[in-house]
């Protein structure tokens, strides 16, 4: 272990804590209540929604009387959820996979640290569930490996659903690649949803009122904006064309707030809960579903990014960065380079140029950079005479490239 990676326990009223961290980034496990993430944060800022009303309470472990404690934080469920038949998962409340006890174990080595966490056997829904989670230094990324196993005699059929919770106290806009989204709950028409068809996007602005919606994303990436504490965390996942997903779709979006939402024929109103109604979102990724004989595994691994940003919309998310504004080359008496981005590794950017036949002809150095510090370019450049397209290329500490974070066409 170094200094770049950490791993240790505290104790807590909701039982241990577990702690992974390195340079720029800290997530804090709680296994006691349904093997939750509790916090992720960059450079002290935490972007998950945990709720207060039970910070100093003690679990709820396997109370059945139909409570349900919203802790917070990020979890994972079997869906489809419903209410209707045996093949819907009829939570939350669940005693077991929801706020049941998950065993769990951490390591930490120079390369990474670790946490697997794994469910008792909910007999209801015939699985066991698991989660582990990674973090490797020089980056603000966690790699997350959801397994779901069927730990019964029968045949079983759902699906991996990863729940996150936002927090928006400080507002938070949500982007994605997406064909469309439809609305599935709130009894009211919520305004701050919608769909650019020209760029193929969809956008959620909070708003304090009640919704979910299915998100037809095609893209395999969602980011939330923070944009008044300058910080996105943007998931990654991968996406099966063809396949059935819960709602149709392998994205949901819950926006907590005000209003009333009707389900399994009664209508909620939010401004009653006992869990409160304060600002969040969640973001709810799923894996297909999947048909499982005993013994047999499925399996969703998803990705946080997480880095400072400047701007009031994330355009698009690969593995290097999120994009705020595309890289571009405004003409003049100098070519100025202009962009801004959140980078999810440290090392440096560098503007390489290339001709028409795709070889490289000039590499312009751009600085140091890190997923503490937004990456805005307004740099005068000088280029070739044949320069015909360019690229961002994100190396890391260690010089190798990891990868285009965009690109822009000369002439």
């Amino acid at each position: 272990m170094t200094e770049r990676i950490q791993t240790r326990t505290e104790s807590g009223s909701l039982g241990p804590q577990v702690f992974l961290s390195n340079e720029f980034l800290t997530l804090m496990i709680v296994p006691e209540i349904g093997g939750r993430v509790m916090e992720l944060s960059l450079g002290g800022k935490n972007v998950i929604y945990t709720n207060q009303r039970y910070r100093n309470s003690t679990p709820l472990a396997n109370d059945t009387s139909g409570r349900w404690r919203n802790y917070g934080g990020s979890k994972v469920w079997p869906a489809p959820q419903g209410w209707s038949s045996d093949d819907q998962w009829p939570g939350p409340p669940d005693p077991v996979l929801d706020s049941g006890p998950y065993g769990f174990q951490y390591s930490s080595d120079e390369a990474r640290a670790a946490a697997r966490l794994q469910s008792r056997h909910d007999e209801y829904s015939g699985i066991t569930l698991a989660r582990s989670i990674e973090i490797s230094p020089g980056a603000a990324t966690v790699r997350i490996h959801h397994q779901m196993r069927n730990t019964s005699r029968r045949r079983v059929r759902w699906s991996i659903w990863q729940v996150t919770q936002v927090d928006a106290a400080h507002g938070l806009d949500v982007f994605m690649s997406a064909k469309g989204f439809r609305q599935t709950l709130g009894n009211e028409i919520y305004a701050g949803m919608s769909h650019d068809a020209a760029r193929n996007g969809v956008h959620l602005r909070y708003e304090d009122q009640v919704a979910k919606f299915a998100a037809l994303v095609d893209q395999g990436w969602i980011a939330s904006l923070d944009a008044a504490r300058g910080i996105v965390l943007a998931e990654t996942f991968p996406i099966s064309p063809g396949a059935e997903y819960p709602d149709g779709a392998p994205v949901a979006i819950w926006t907590n707030g005000k209003g009333t939402f009707t389900i399994h024929g009664d209508t909620i109103d939010m401004s009653r809960d006992e869990n409160g109604c304060d600002p969040h979102v969640e973001t709810e990724i799923m894996g297909p579903i999947t048909t499982l004989a005993p013994g047999e595994n499925s399996e969703l691994h998803t990705t946080w990014h997480i880095a400072a940003i400047d701007g009031q919309e994330i355009i698009s998310v690969n593995d290097c960065a999120a994009i705020a504004r595309r890289l571009a080359l405004a003409s003049g008496s100098n070519s100025i380079l202009t962009g801004s981005f959140g980078v999810f590794h440290a090392g440096a950017v560098q503007f390489r140029v290339f001709n028409r036949a795709s070889q490289p002809i000039a590499t312009i150095q751009l600085g140091d950079v890190s997923p503490l510090r937004p990456v805005v370019l307004n740099q005068a450049i000088s280029l070739p005479d044949d320069a015909v397209r360019g690229s961002l290329i994100l190396i890391d500490q260690n010089n190798q490239r990891l990868g285009s974070i965009d690109h822009v066409q000369i002439r």
